[in-house]
């Protein structure tokens, strides 16, 4: 028997959208080697999603992957990628590591770690 999701996700991202706010992303994505200028095409792209913003607790900098200055961001569920940016208060964050809440494979939501 296999449990059904689909409410479980709907309510947690209008849960994220009622006590976060939208940011807006930015990929970018290398292009074609262009051998006769000698650079590549690189083009970017933006997509928007909800997000709460948290600081990591005291306890959480003992690790060595938590710096001073990172931020945690739980996101609604999408496919982000390591060095996708964001903008958070003028100041543009870069997400290093992606962590998917998904049980049985269902992606609920996104646990990013954010650095400038």
């Amino acid at each position: 028997m296999s449990f059904n999701y689909s409410p479980l996700l709907a309510k947690a991202g209008d849960l994220i959208q009622k006590f976060g706010q939208q940011y807006t992303f930015t990929r970018a994505t290398q292009g074609a080697f262009n051998p006769a200028t000698g650079k590549t095409s690189d083009t970017s792209s933006t997509y928007d999603k909800y997000g709460v913003l948290f600081n990591y607790s005291d306890a959480e900098f003992g690790n060595d992957t938590v710096e001073q200055g990172d931020r945690r961001l739980l996101a609604e569920a999408h496919d982000y990628d390591i060095g996708d940016t964001v903008v958070i208060n003028s100041k543009t964050y870069r997400i290093i590591s992606v962590s998917n809440i998904q049980p049985a494979g269902t992606n609920m939501a996104v646990n990013l770690q954010l650095r400038r």
